[in-house]
């Protein structure tokens, strides 16, 4: 019980520093802008709350005033370390400031302060302020009243000058831009981190099977791996001889099942959707008609996002007629068919509709129309509908459906959100018979062992919503058209 203890929290290790990685990847950009503008306001700052400093600094030795005494050196290095320790608290009395201040005629006593040297009688004393000219002046004026109030603490002492810096030329603080451009930087970086290391402990994504399973009580039929892409192909598909084997028998399983639940259920018209835009719904439903096809099936792919179609370019089909089309009465059935390069996949196009005008293009009684006649044509009907959860599009389609799975990519839509679409399509009546789990990148704290990515190379948006789609592939089938 200890070690599986001990195994989960070192999971859950793993999974944050993923997603502080993820997160770290996505706000590179907020990383530099909090660079620049904590550089620009601490250099800023500096330059306006820079006031300079002059100091004024003299060196003297201690002689005692009675001669009898004047030649003895270890009485005059005590007196001096005597002087030093005791001259913060002389220097404090009110008796020195006044004295200074009114031989002076200053409003307020500049900072001084005294050194001596352990193995000598030399004391250096030094007099900071604003002004170069009254450091020096005050410098001078404590030097001269200080024997006379130290008197009653060390003795009679007379302080014989050495040296002495003059009228300070140039201020002792010099105003350092570079060192407030690095001290800004060091700053918005640990900023950044800290706001990095916040998404990513708040992420509330799905990242294993296992934490699917308890989220989601609908079973998962299948899995995809992630495949990393290429600009010759955006969007990996099975009947393409360049596609990942690893992706085709994923795809191959998820059909297995597909064709298990819909026949142990009598049902053809499948709905597929996700949360939101970028799980890789559409890629999804490509796949499972091209599997389904390439068995034998006569199947339909219906492209039901009318607000951002890609289905027809995803399979490079002429738009000739689409969908939005025949909502509007403007084609019939027969001219919406269309056939693509693999046989017994056809496919009716989207189009494009703008979204105050989607609402009334969606006719229930011509989509509805038109499922019934596929229905007596084609095997399977896949209907690709928007994201579920940001907008009702899927909800309304949904009730032409006679069963629907959910796409849930690995760590990108929240826990949230994927709930909030499941429970809008399942509030329509429509029976969630699963979901596949999409782009799954397996690591060494999951226990798995694929090899391959899953993405894709094209951008969504609805609105404001602006999710884009990652990844690809690479390597050819071993077996081309393979089943």
């Amino acid at each position: 019980m200890d070690f599986e203890e001990r195994d989960s929290r070192k999971i859950d290790l793993f999974v944050i520093i993923g997603h502080f990685l993820k997160e770290a990847k996505r706000r590179l950009l907020l990383c530099l802008v909090l660079i620049l503008v904590c550089s620009i306001a601490l250099s800023g700052y500096s330059y306006i709350s820079y006031s300079p400093v002059y100091k004024a600094h003299a060196s003297f030795t201690v002689k005692v005033a009675n001669p009898l005494y004047s030649s003895v050196s270890s009485y005059n290095s005590k007196t001096a370390e005597q002087m030093a320790a005791t001259f913060p608290y002389i220097l404090t009395s009110g008796v020195l400031h006044e004295r200074v201040k009114e031989h002076l005629n200053i409003p307020y006593m500049p900072s001084v302060s005294v050194s001596a040297n352990a193995s000598s009688s030399v004391i250096t004393m030094t007099v900071t302020d604003s002004d170069p000219q009254r450091a020096y002046d005050v410098l001078g004026a404590v030097i001269t009243y200080y024997p006379e109030i130290a008197e009653f603490v060390v003795g009679s002492t007379v302080l014989v000058l050495l040296d002495e810096s003059g009228v300070p030329s140039a201020p002792a603080n010099s105003l350092s831009v570079k060192g407030s451009i690095i001290k800004g930087a060091l700053i918005g970086a640990g900023i950044w981190f800290l706001i990095v290391l916040l998404f990513a402990l708040t992420r509330n994504t799905i990242h294993n099977e296992e934490k699917l399973k308890k989220v989601i009580s609908a079973p998962c039929i299948g899995q995809l791996p992630q495949v990393k892409n290429t600009k010759k192909s955006p969007c990996p598909l099975i009947h393409k001889e360049h596609s990942k084997t690893g992706f085709n028998e994923s795809v191959r399983l998820l059909r297995l099942h597909v064709e298990k639940l819909m026949k142990e259920q009598e049902k053809k018209v499948l709905l597929i959707s996700s949360a939101i835009p970028g799980e890789g719904k559409t890629t999804v439903s490509v796949n499972l008609a091209a599997s389904l096809a390439k068995k034998g099936n006569r199947v339909l792919i219906i492209d039901c996002d009318l607000r951002n179609p890609s289905i027809a370019k995803t399979l490079d089909v002429d738009e000739r007629f689409t969908l939005a089309e025949f909502l509007s009465g403007e084609a019939d059935v027969r001219d919406i068919v269309s056939g693509t390069e693999l046989e017994n996949l056809y496919v009716i196009s989207g189009g494009s509709v703008s979204g105050d005008k989607y609402a009334e293009r969606l006719s229930r009684d011509r989509i509805s129309m038109l499922i019934e006649a596929a229905k007596k044509t084609f095997e399977y009907i896949i209907l690709d509908t928007p994201p579920c959860s940001l907008l009702a599009d899927a909800a309304e389609i949904s009730e032409l459906a006679e069963c629907g799975i959910m796409v849930i990519r690995q760590d990108y839509a929240s826990q949230d959100q994927i709930l909030d679409g499941i429970q809008r399509l399942s509030d329509t009546g429509l029976p969630i018979s699963g979901c596949i789990f999409n782009g799954v990148k397996r690591t060494i704290s999951d226990g798995y062992g694929y090899g391959y990515g899953y993405g894709y190379g094209y951008g969504y948006g609805y609105g404001n919503y602006g999710y884009g789609n990652y990844g690809g592939y690479g390597e050819k089938d071993s077996k081309k058209n393979r089943d």
